[in-house]
This record gives structure tokens, C-alpha cells and sequence, in this order.
């Protein structure tokens, strides 16, 4: 398993607080095949913590606290340990053996698209509000991870328009951040789940014209540290095969192989069929004013995966063409 550092890192030290960081996005209500992190033998459990300062113990079938502490400091850490500050997970597979097997950390992040939407007797409608909620429940109560973060996509229709309070009060296993944010070991997140209009989608959840959704961009704290949002930036990670590609594949190919593709002006390559999904507004506010350490994404599920641009790690975890979340150890300030 894969795993970036990012935060402080130049400023990190022995005694240098680490946070891991899971993100995963686009499960569009395949969640019943996502597991937790095994034990080496036997069943996962956990115990649960009413408290803020203790975490939830993950334990074995013996009952065994599964954490143990060590005197090693991060500068001395394998990739056979999970460390948290000076707490160090050693008792759970660091690679899981299943696509479908989430990572142990911290912090669960899950960047929208947890529903998917269906067009039912030929008019599209969304899930049942109550419903869906009690599926994230569900879905988040099943994970050790202390924290559980959830940002709505453009098919989570049935949250469009409720009141954070409204949402917050029924889902009762995840933090859901919705223009809101949230602050875990001093690391500032900020979770908004805007997508930008597109014609050809019926999963129209949280979508906004030009005008307005550069609006909700500027909203965004510039101390931030980490972004969530469901759409990705403009020109990173979001390349997409275009609706009619999709559709008519044999003769949108035909054309090509006529007519010569050009070179495309944001990322300098050739890739017929094919386009940028992503918001310019939010590239703007990323790349210039913000400039979070860390910024996760989904929705364009064939983009999934992580790059690094101008100082920011940036992570596409859509999960539904690509099996493949992302893990990040997060270096907090002294």
C-alpha cells in the first residue's frame, strides 16, 4: 500500500503529531462489498469511545487491544507499522488483501457519491432522504477510523437543499461537511460539495451554474489545510471519455480517425473522445489563493489517482471504475 506524506513535513520532528488520512469517493451504494482493515487472525471488532480524547480500541476475537505502544519515533518507522504520534498499529495488515478492504487510519474521508441515482418508469427521482442517511450510517459505523468525514456528490439528490443540522442530526456515524469545517489535531478541513453544470446527467445533486458556484470557491477559508470537495479541479485528474464517446462509440471514433484531434490548451496533450470535467474556478482558488496541503476528490471515475502540483498533493479516489483508495500521512505543525 501506497502511502504520501504531506502536511509539515519540513518542520517534522521525533515528537511531530502524524495523522493518517483515508479517502475514498464515488462507491455510488456499493458499500455492503468495502470492508474494514482485518487483524492477522480472527474478526475485527471495535470498541467504542463516548469521548473526544480516547479512541475507539480495535481489538481481536480475544479481545486483545490491538494498539501497543512503542518507543520509536516516525524517523524510525517500517512499512510494517501504522504510527500515530507514538501510538503504533502493528497488529493489522498493512495491505489489505481485497480491492474492497479499506486501510486503517485516523481519519475516513469519503468525497461524495455514496448514492446513485436511478431513473425509475422513465422520470428520474433520487433515494429516500431517511433511507440513504441510514445506509451511511451503516456504511461508516462498520470502520475503526476515529473520524469519519462525508462530503456530498451530484448524486446525493436527496440531500440537496436540507440544512447541515437536518443532515447532522440523522447521521449519526460520520461528520458531514457541507460549506462547514472541521478541525482534528490542528489540521483545518473544509468540505463543499459542488459540481459544475453539465447537459448530459440526469444526477443533478448539488449543481451550480458558473456564476454561482465561483462564488462558493471564494468561500472557502485560505486556512485550509485540507479540501474536500466532490468535483476535481479543472485540468487534474479529471479526464473523462465525453458522453457521446460513451454512447456512440463506432461512429464518434469514425469521425476521429477523419477529422485530426487537437492538441488540448490545459494539459498540451491529444485525447479525442475525451475532455476535462473539472471546475476552473476551483483550479483558481487551489493553486492561488488557497493552497491547501492536501486536496481530495472524486466523481470522474476513470481519473482515480494522486499527483503532486505546485506544493499541494492532490487525490482522486473515485471508486467505481478503479478499486483503489488513497492513504496520506499527515505531518502536523509543531
Amino acid at each position: 500500500m501506497d502511502i504520501t506524506r504531506v502536511g509539515h513535513l519540513a518542520a517534522a520532528t521525533a515528537s511531530t503529531q502524524v495523522v493518517r488520512i483515508v479517502h475514498i469517493s464515488d462507491t455510488h451504494l456499493g458499500h455492503n462489498a468495502l470492508t474494514p482493515p482485518r487483524p492477522i487472525s480472527g474478526n475485527i471488532s471495535i470498541r467504542r469511545s463516548n469521548s473526544n480524547d480516547t479512541p475507539n480500541q480495535i481489538v481481536d476475537e480475544k479481545g486483545i487491544d490491538a494498539f501497543e505502544r512503542r518507543s520509536n519515533s516516525f524517523l524510525e518507522s517500517s512499512d510494517d507499522t501504522f504510527h500515530k504520534g507514538g501510538v503504533f498499529l502493528s497488529n493489522l495488515r498493512r495491505s489489505y488483501s481485497s480491492i474492497y478492504e479499506i486501510p486503517c487510519g485516523d481519519i475516513l474521508v469519503h468525497s461524495g457519491d455514496f448514492d446513485w441515482s436511478k431513473i425509475s418508469g422513465g422520470l428520474f427521482r433520487s433515494d429516500n432522504f431517511e433511507e440513504i442517511v441510514q445506509l451511511m450510517n451503516d456504511f461508516f459505523d462498520r470502520f475503526p477510523h476515529k473520524i469519519k468525514l462525508f462530503v456530498a456528490g451530484n448524486h446525493e439528490m436527496s440531500l440537496d437543499g436540507k440544512k447541515i443540522q437536518t443532515v447532522q442530526e440523522r447521521l449519526i456515524s460520520a461528520t458531514y461537511l457541507y460549506n462547514s469545517s472541521f478541525i482534528y489535531e490542528g489540521i483545518h478541513f473544509y468540505g463543499a460539495p459542488y459540481s459544475p453544470f453539465r447537459l448530459m446527467t440526469n444526477a443533478r445533486g448539488f449543481i451550480c451554474n458558473s456564476r454561482k458556484i465561483a462564488a462558493h470557491w471564494r468561500d472557502i477559508p485560505s486556512k485550509t489545510d485540507v479540501l474536500i470537495t466532490h468535483t476535481p479541479p479543472h485540468g487534474i485528474l479529471d479526464l473523462a471519455t465525453d458522453w457521446s464517446t460513451r454512447k456512440i462509440p463506432t461512429l464518434i471514433h469514425a469521425i476521429h480517425r477523419v477529422v485530426p484531434s487537437s492538441t488540448c490548451e490545459t494539459c498540451g496533450m491529444e485525447h479525442p473522445g475525451r475532455s476535462h470535467w473539472g471546475c476552473p474556478h476551483l483550479r483558481e482558488e487551489v493553486l492561488i489563493r488557497i493552497k491547501p496541503h492536501l486536496h481530495l476528490f472524486g466523481h470522474v471515475h476513470e481519473a482515480n489517482g494522486s499527483l503532486s502540483k505546485k506544493g499541494i498533493t492532490f487525490s482522486n479516489s473515485a471508486y467505481a471504475s478503479f478499486k483503489r483508495p488513497h492513504v496520506f500521512d499527515y505531518f502536523t505543525a509543531s
